[in-house]
């Protein structure tokens, strides 16, 4: 049975029918949570829930819908800490039963890939980008439906991303500069224009030989040198097809492995010259190298992503403005998402403070257990899993 419930009146035993978004979209707590004491004192925390009460609305007459299952002959546990306590009939999170990808989603994402595979490939290449083919896929909106905040990055997390790194990776960004281009509150035609040069970023690549971008061992400096070459083979390819008066697709192209301290290529730029769509792919393209699976080296957590990424800003490689919006965001938006621990253990992410940009997120593992990731320093993320590998 459904019903709305004050927070005041949430028993342990309860189950969210509904998730929990945030006013700007972003997952707080998913759809099918089960609640317990310990789950019910975060949502009770007025510091957790006054981001999200309507306007004019007390944290008192808040109301949550939620499943009150049907009472056994024994009482539902009472409660259940981070301390990983067991109870009994307590119903763990359980990846099968949960709502993580999105059908309609994944069957545009696939849509987009067929393009992007006949637009981006050696061949298609060697003959000039079709810039046609380009304004197609920009006009077909497909890539608009991929940039909806409230189910992008969870999506692009449980999906597969087997098959071709370079495409999955230039899609990835793209989807990430589509949701930066909203979050920064941008009109859609300069997102569109950042969405545009993600997808292009790394299309010089396509000039380098697979033996060099696939090599699972460290590159000698010739293939180094190589393959610092590609932001320049990029701007080169664009300019060809006519998109070389574009100033800011040139040069976020052209910039997204410039650092702000001078230390990164092409050219060497420090931070005032380097553009915004530069200093913005700059942090999604690492974030996305980070989290998926390369040829020479395996995902790793977001979490330590964020860390990368916080250590580069700190230095002045990374542009702090922009970066701490992009780490506050796609953290708070892990929410719900699988994960596996040093301890092998699979766990679900269901609270992550929205009060600091460096937030560990509480878990809960298959076997009911919680852990408090920022105190618990046993328990460790080492990356986050598809659905496929949540489930196996």
């Amino acid at each position: 049975m459904k019903k709305q419930v004050l927070l005041k009146e949430l028993k342990p035993g309860m189950i969210l029918a509904q998730p929990i978004i945030s006013p700007e979209g972003d997952l707080l707590m998913g759809e099918g949570t089960m609640l317990t004491l310990f789950v019910i004192g975060l949502l009770q925390d007025p510091a957790y829930m006054t981001e999200i009460l309507p306007k004019g609305t007390g944290i008192d007459e808040m109301t949550l819908c939620v499943e009150i299952p049907v009472r056994s002959a024994r009482p539902v546990v009472e409660d259940i800490a981070p301390s990983g306590k067991e109870g009994d009939e307590r119903r763990p999170p359980d990846p099968a039963k949960d709502s993580l990808l999105d059908s309609e989603y994944v069957k545009t994402y696939d849509t987009v890939m067929e393009q992007l595979w006949r637009l981006l490939n050696p061949k298609a290449i060697s003959h000039g980008l079709d810039l046609d083919a380009i304004g197609q896929l920009i006009a077909d909106r497909h890539l608009d439906k991929l940039c909806d905040g409230a189910r992008a990055v969870a999506q692009l997390h449980n999906m597969n991303r087997e098959g071709n790194y370079l495409l999955h990776h230039s899609l990835h960004v793209a989807i990430l500069g589509g949701l930066m281009g909203k979050w920064l509150h941008w009109p859609h035609e300069y997102r569109a224009r950042l969405v545009l040069a993600g997808l292009m970023h790394d299309v010089g690549k396509l000039k380098i030989s697979n033996d060099i971008l696939d090599k699972p061992g460290r590159l000698s400096p010739q293939e180094m040198d190589i393959v610092r070459r590609h932001p320049s083979y990029s701007a080169d390819i664009l300019t060809k097809c006519g998109l070389g008066n574009e100033a800011d697709i040139m040069a976020g192209v052209l910039q997204h492995h410039e650092r702000g301290d001078g230390s990164g290529y092409p050219s060497g730029l420090k931070k005032d010259m380097i553009s915004p769509f530069g200093k913005i792919l700059a942090f999604l393209d690492i974030y996305d190298a980070i989290t998926s699976n390369r040829s020479y080296a395996r995902k790793t957590s977001p979490f330590y992503a964020f860390d990368h990424l916080t250590a580069d800003m700190m230095a002045g490689k990374l542009d702090a403005e922009y970066g701490v919006l992009f780490v506050k965001k796609i953290c708070h938006a892990l929410t719900g998402s699988w994960v596996r621990l040093k301890s092998g253990e699979k766990a679900k992410i269901i609270y992550i403070d929205q009060s600091r940009t460096n937030s560990l997120p509480i878990v809960e593992t298959t076997e009911g257990k919680f852990y408090d990731l920022a105190h618990d320093s046993q328990a460790k993320i080492t990356e986050m899993l598809t659905l496929s590998e949540a489930m196996a």
